[in-house]
């Protein structure tokens, strides 16, 4: 049977964890994810416009059956969080920002980050489902010396930016489908621009395209496991 999902060869298999401690990357990929709900110590608080956003590391690349580094296919960790004013100190993204920006160069601009460098914090979960797997997450991003942002190799993947004020539909439709679903399910998607470009489905009715491109590290049913 051909199109038996359990017969799919796959040219490279699933990464090892990698060590805790930090690692060089590059931001390559930002993705508005619009007004989504929020909560604190399981009761709702007032929501907030959430990015999501992906790291590629410069010296950490998948690997194929054999074990060596896929050069095309660099090792990719995301995250997303609440999108907060520059001058929220204490707000993740204005932690996550100023690791690019240290001086706020770019007045809080997210898109003037597109492939700037930053040293990638891993840290090493119990996944939530089983405490025997573990996963990496970001722990935190910091500033790169410059000398040794100057050493870094250039991006692998090229960059890519999805803004809901003005949606490109060429990046929604490559974007995974988990992506898809909790960008069309944000609460103003009904009346925007995204929803009329979709034919103008209301959230519940979107079908997501399939993620078509190159991230091979999307499993988030749990945490990212990449």
């Amino acid at each position: 049977m051909a199109l038996n999902a359990s017969k799919v060869e796959t040219k490279f298999k699933k990464p090892d964890v990698l060590e805790a401690g930090g690692y060089p990357g590059r931001l390559v990929q930002l993705i508005d994810l619009g007004l989504q709900p929020q909560s604190f110590e399981g009761k709702a608080t007032e929501p907030a416009r959430e990015i999501y956003i992906t790291l590629e590391l410069s010296d950490e690349f998948l690997k194929d059956e054999e074990g060596n580094d896929l050069k095309d296919k660099p090792r990719w960790f995301s995250e997303f969080f609440p999108l907060r004013h520059i001058k929220s100190e204490k707000a993740k993204s204005t932690k996550r920002y100023l690791a690019f920006d240290p001086t706020n160069k770019y007045d809080g601009d997210w898109t003037k980050l597109l492939g700037l460098p930053v040293i990638v914090n891993l840290v090493q979960n119990p996944s939530k489902k089983d405490k025997n797997v573990v996963y990496n997450n970001i722990g935190s991003l910091s500033a790169i010396r410059a000398k040794d942002a100057e050493r870094l190799p250039p991006l692998v993947n090229p960059t890519k930016v999805f803004d809901l004020d003005d949606p490109d539909m060429e990046v929604f439709k490559a974007l995974p489908e988990f992506l898809q679903q909790k960008i069309t399910a944000n609460l103003e998607f009904n009346g925007s621009k995204l929803q009329a470009l979709l034919g103008g489905k209301p959230a519940e009715r979107v079908v997501s395209v399939a993620a078509s491109q190159d991230d091979p590290h999307v499993e988030l049913d749990d945490e990212n496991p990449y």
